[in-house]
């Protein structure tokens, strides 16, 4: 019932938002009925988290539950994190992420991966790899924006809701989020290199270099940003080329183990 009532919400948010953000003058009531009706989804999504990932004593950390719980983070920090108008552009984005991981989560069946007596090294690993991970998405549908809004400026093509934020002020929100995830990606590695006892047995050998190498891609944008101002679509590509490198080290690796060979991690 909780999944059902939060895809509800979530697609009723999307639909008022896509709708109110087409005026430019709205009163407060319209500016803060998408996000009450989210809230109530976000509500259900975290009850139904908790139905799937606990059991007495153990977590089932299974790809589709990360990927819920994830969106739900996404969700949550888009309203902590941006400001108001760029955080409506990118709910236009991120409720159907939601979901999508909810539908995924209740109709796909995937190899349980049971945590129990989780040690504090790997409770920092796995905490600061989400959070790192919601971080770092936003920035990708940050420069996902300011691509299409670049885009549209060079075809002279005026659309008045990708104009609500300037250029310059998405990629400072860009750069500043990027920083705080890649230093809760640094976290998440030494983590777990820590916590990881043997990396070939567990079949991490992939995740870990193309973990690596998005934190390296991330790393030189956030330098390239500091002494030489990149910016613009290098900044872009850039970002989108460590969050793939990023998606495929976690989830492309749990996809590969957990639904098709029905294997996990920790075996």
């Amino acid at each position: 019932m909780s999944t059902s009532i939060a895809i509800i919400c979530y697609s009723l948010a999307w639909i008022i938002q896509a709708r109110s953000s087409q005026s430019e003058n709205r009163s407060n009531w319209s500016r803060n009925l998408p996000v009450l009706v989210a809230a109530g989804a976000v509500v259900c999504h975290l009850l139904t988290l908790g139905n799937h990932l606990f059991l007495p004593n153990s977590i089932d950390v299974n790809i589709f539950n990360l990927l819920a719980l994830l969106s739900v983070l996404i969700v949550i920090f888009n309203w902590m994190f941006t400001r108001r108008q760029a955080q409506e552009l990118l709910e236009l984005a991120i409720y159907p992420i939601a979901v999508l991981s909810l539908l995924l989560l209740a109709f796909i069946q995937a190899t349980p991966v049971w945590l129990s007596e989780l040690s504090p090294l790997g409770a920092t690993h796995i905490i600061s790899s989400l959070l790192a991970y919601a971080l770092l998405s936003i920035c990708a549908l940050i420069a996902i924006q300011i691509a299409v809004q670049d885009a549209m400026l060079r075809r002279h093509r005026a659309v008045w809701l990708l104009q609500k934020v300037p250029l310059t002020s998405l990629e400072s929100l860009l750069f500043r989020l990027m920083l705080i995830g890649v230093l809760l990606l640094t976290l998440s590695l030494i983590s777990g290199v820590l916590f990881i006892e043997d990396l070939f047995a567990q079949h991490l050998v992939h995740k870990t270099v193309l973990s690596l190498l998005s934190w390296l891609v991330f790393s030189i944008l956030l330098f390239g940003r500091w002494r030489l101002g990149w910016r613009g679509l290098l900044a872009v590509r850039l970002t989108l080329a460590g969050m793939l490198l990023l998606l495929l080290a976690y989830f492309g690796s749990k996809w590969v183990l957990e639904v098709l060979l029905q294997r996990s991690w920790s075996g």
